[in-house]
């Protein structure tokens, strides 16, 4: 739910923003057959844990449909905040985290993009609503199916950039910029920037990076 001081700032315009979905793998599996009130016990440890994460670094929850978790991170004028960027590093560390402290019982898998998108207030008979569209959310969504994220252990990731928003070589040098905070050498996070890049229905052609977790060990080292 959209809250009034985010919708104060960037209520019916466009703005450049972090995308994310975030969902459990496996979790059809784990509920099928419980009762209601067991599944919303199953998840309420990964979906807390996930949007106290979000909370505490300014991320909008756009929504959230069953095990699946919606978020936008706000990309904030650099004279105003050049740290902005950090913040969704930080969120990708806290869930790197989250994930080993609730591992095994979940695994997840984080979908990411950026780009411009428009937040829009929807208004129909005895119906209000704050929605975001853009193509981000799109790629975001849709870097769930990349084989790679089928099975995380116990998180992983993709960042993806589409490329209808630049010429290639322009999007390869700002996915390693953002790679550099959200998975570079401090982070919880190792990358690989693929070579080729991914056709999504609807979407298109995008560039992309396998984002896979560093174990305790790596980060105690680094």
């Amino acid at each position: 739910m959209a809250s009034p001081d985010f919708l104060q700032t960037y209520g019916n315009a466009n703005i450049t923003a972090y995308v994310g979905f975030i969902d459990l793998a496996g979790y059809s599996s784990a509920v099928k057959g419980k009762p209601p009130h067991q599944i919303a016990d199953y998840l309420r440890p990964f979906l807390v844990g996930t949007i106290d994460i979000l909370y505490e670094k300014s991320a909008l929850v756009d929504k959230m449909i069953g095990d699946e978790v919606m978020f936008v991170l706000p990309e904030i004028e650099e004279n105003e905040n050049p740290h902005q960027i950090l913040f969704m590093g930080q969120i990708m560390d806290s869930l790197h985290d989250l994930a080993y402290e609730l591992q095994p019982k979940y695994r997840y898998r984080i979908g990411l993009s950026y780009g411009k998108v428009n937040v829009f207030h929807l208004v129909g008979k005895g119906y209000s609503e704050w929605s975001i569209v853009g193509e981000p959310i799109h790629v975001a969504k849709r870097l769930h199916t990349v084989d790679q994220l089928s099975s995380p252990n116990p998180v992983c990731g993709a960042f993806g950039l589409s490329l209808s928003a630049g010429p290639l070589d322009t999007l390869k040098n700002k996915m390693e910029l953002i790679l550099g905070y959200i998975a570079g050498f401090a982070s919880r996070f190792d990358h690989t920037i693929m070579q080729e890049t991914k056709d999504f229905k609807g979407v298109g052609e995008v560039l992309w990076s396998y984002l896979f977790p560093k174990g305790p060990e790596e980060i105690d080292n680094a």
